[in-house]
């Protein structure tokens, strides 16, 4: 009998459990998400953390998971442009180094979203002795991958910049491998959300990827030989590697070989900010009731 009863209290504890799980769930919530805004760049031709200098446009569409008031999941695609150019520099040195980038950046990804405030003041499963708001800001932290593909204006065309190798990657003087063109990031940031009504939410966030590559702009390491380069990757290599003699009045001048071209110890950055408009895929009152 003992046993028997045993059982029971076990059977009933499971039942309960699934109860309150379910429950949970149910007190859930689905979105879906899409935004614009703009985007820029940190490396070694845009020093500058953030900047409005040369802004390129950026878009992202995505689903999100509310767990409860305050945790979010979510997965996102989303593409932008970043350029940078030696023009633009404060610094003489730089102006003379006279390199110029751009590429666009597809990434796919998801992140945790984090609200300083109990959100959702709309959802009619909340508890009555509780406070929610309707607006919070909040922080996102996550993983992505994302591909991206530099290139400069030569002669009134664009040209790729990474089958060139213009720091003279898999040569016999440099054994660096050329860079992929594919690569993992982790994306942060943090914004401000605004629930405009029931299954509606607009927010503004500022968006930060901190890559692993120090090759967005094409430039990370030293000159190379122009001799050399010139010999093992081609004539247009080591004429994009340095381009100071497209400038009036320093024609013709080259770098030492071995010289600093970039900064490797410092990795490259985009950042993107994005207003962006959410939608319940489902009305609220059903999403966290069952009704």
């Amino acid at each position: 009998m003992v046993k028997l009863l045993n059982m029971k209290k076990r059977i009933l504890s499971l039942v309960l459990a699934s109860l309150a799980s379910g429950t949970a769930f149910a007190q859930t919530s689905t979105e879906f998400f899409w935004g614009t805004g703009f985007s820029s760049y940190l490396g070694d031709l845009q020093p500058r953390q953030m900047t409005w200098e040369n802004p390129g446009l950026a878009g992202t569409v995505g689903v999100r998971q509310n767990i409860n008031a305050w945790i979010a999941f979510s997965g996102f695609a989303s593409a932008c442009r970043v350029s940078g150019s030696d023009i633009e520099s404060r610094d003489q040195d730089l102006i003379y180094r006279n390199l110029s980038f751009r590429t666009n950046i597809l990434e796919f990804g998801g992140q945790m979203e984090v609200n300083v405030l109990p959100f959702d003041a709309f959802n009619p499963a909340r508890k009555s002795g509780g406070r929610f708001f309707n607006w919070s800001p909040y922080a996102t932290i996550g993983l992505n991958i994302f591909h991206f593909n530099p290139q400069t204006l030569y002669q009134g065309a664009w040209v790729d910049l990474q089958p060139l190798n213009t720091e003279g990657q898999g040569s016999s003087f440099n054994a660096n491998q050329p860079y992929k063109l594919t690569q993992a990031a982790i994306p942060f940031g943090f914004g401000f959300k605004w629930q405009v009504s029931r299954r509606s939410t607009v927010s503004y966030e500022f968006r930060f990827r901190k890559t692993f590559t120090d090759y967005l702009d094409d430039v990370s390491g030293s000159y190379a030989d122009p001799v050399k380069l010139t010999s093992e990757k081609g004539f247009l290599a080591a004429e994009l590697a340095y381009r100071t003699d497209e400038l009036s009045g320093y024609e013709g001048t080259k770098p030492i070989a071995g010289s600093r071209r970039g900064d490797p110890a410092n990795m490259d950055w985009y950042n993107m900010q994005m207003l962006t408009y959410s939608f319940k895929l489902y009305p609220a009152k059903r999403a966290f009731t069952g009704r």
